[in-house]
């Protein structure tokens, strides 16, 4: 059952309280889940002016999750989230104008939102914003203004979008056109990085760009999963559904040897679970010390789940002695990554736990 305190603190009126209750019954957290309470406690929440619990029922209406498709529920919520100051709501928003898919076009709405969200440093914004400039949509077009948010792009984005912004010019998919030399470019500077799909990607349009056939989508595709980068998801990816099948199968030591399989392949999900495992002592023999450590390394490669614990175990000095900085920024971290009950967590240390982890971290989402 969700703790007390956090209905207690709902039914009182905490919107942040009320955010994590719709989470947890939308995600299974501690509570069997329940579509109908989550959509009722997200919708409570933002009746309060929780701007990411808008934000969350923009992306429930318009991917059909946990309620039906609903594209004017979708774009209510959407404009509710974007007005509220979420990067992200206003990125999208700012695409729902420039493609006229569900909102009337109108190039200069989607340019306003989308500059918006670019001021606030979502890369992937910073980068569209100078796409219009460059392109003159929405405003007037401006080259200097397009490299000075390129170049922003370049020093806020990663690998992975800066592959997606390759493939999108590539390709001409989400609202850009085909460019392969500024697709060139952009996965160049992914490849740069390290980043494998770039790198192909790269090798690829340089070489039609020299006179070469130019690959088809499906063709690129054909080429990526041959790369060890994706070879080694999907065998993470593997690991970790046959380790969830076995463990409901009640075949705990195929679980424990498909969860280290998948954590040695840098799987977070898995070596939370592992850490889970020994803590209560499933298949191995209880170690707390080997738990703490599986838990720390889980947080360290992304588990929000392990962020979200590692707070709670330094708020309540379980295990580790009390620090409340400790447990503050393994919260802001957990409620970076989408574990949504670390708002409410935030919310009892400080008024605006929203804007505290907006200016924490940034998400690089297209």
């Amino acid at each position: 059952m969700a703790e007390k305190k956090m209905i207690h603190d709902a039914e009182a009126g905490n919107p942040y309280a009320r955010l994590g209750l719709a989470y947890m019954y939308h995600h299974g957290k501690n509570v069997d889940p329940c579509p109908e309470k989550a959509i009722k406690w997200y919708i409570r929440s933002a009746e309060l002016g929780c701007s990411r619990a808008k934000w969350e029922l923009a992306k429930i209406y318009r991917d059909g999750t946990i309620a039906e498709k609903d594209n004017k529920k979708f774009t209510t919520y959407l404009k509710a989230a974007a007005e509220s100051g979420i990067p992200e709501a206003k990125a999208e928003l700012g695409l729902e104008y420039l493609s006229g898919t569900n909102l009337e076009k109108d190039a200069v709405l989607a340019f306003r939102w989308m500059h918006s969200a670019a001021v606030q440093g979502n890369p992937a914004a910073q980068f569209m914003t100078g796409y219009m400039y460059g392109k003159g949509i929405g405003t007037d077009q401006n080259i200097p203004k397009m490299e000075q948010w390129y170049t922003k792009a370049r020093l806020k984005g990663g690998g992975e979008l800066f592959y997606r912004i390759g493939r999108n010019l590539e390709y001409g998919l989400s609202n850009v056109e085909v460019d392969l030399l500024e697709a060139s470019m952009w996965y160049k500077t992914g490849a740069d990085k390290g980043h494998e799909l770039c790198i192909v990607s790269w090798q690829s349009v340089f070489s039609a760009l020299d006179g070469g056939r130019h690959d088809t989508i499906e063709e690129r595709e054909h080429k990526l999963v041959k790369t060890d980068v994706v070879k080694e998801k999907l065998a993470r990816e593997q690991a970790l559904t046959a380790a969830d099948r076995f463990l409901e199968a009640g075949d705990e030591e195929s679980a424990f040897n498909n969860y280290m399989l998948a954590a040695d392949l840098g799987e977070p999900t898995a070596m939370f679970t592992l850490a889970l495992m020994y803590h209560v002592g499933v298949y191995v023999k209880r170690n707390d010390n080997t738990a703490l450590e599986l838990m720390m390394k889980a947080s360290l490669a992304g588990s929000e789940d392990a962020q979200f614990t590692m707070g709670t175990l330094y708020e309540e000095g379980r295990v580790l002695k009390e620090s409340h900085e400790e447990a503050i920024k393994y919260y802001t971290m957990a409620a970076a990554n989408g574990y949504l009950a670390a708002y409410y967590r935030l919310s009892l240390y400080m008024g605006h736990p929203e804007i505290h982890v907006r200016n924490s971290a940034v998400a690089v989402r297209w």
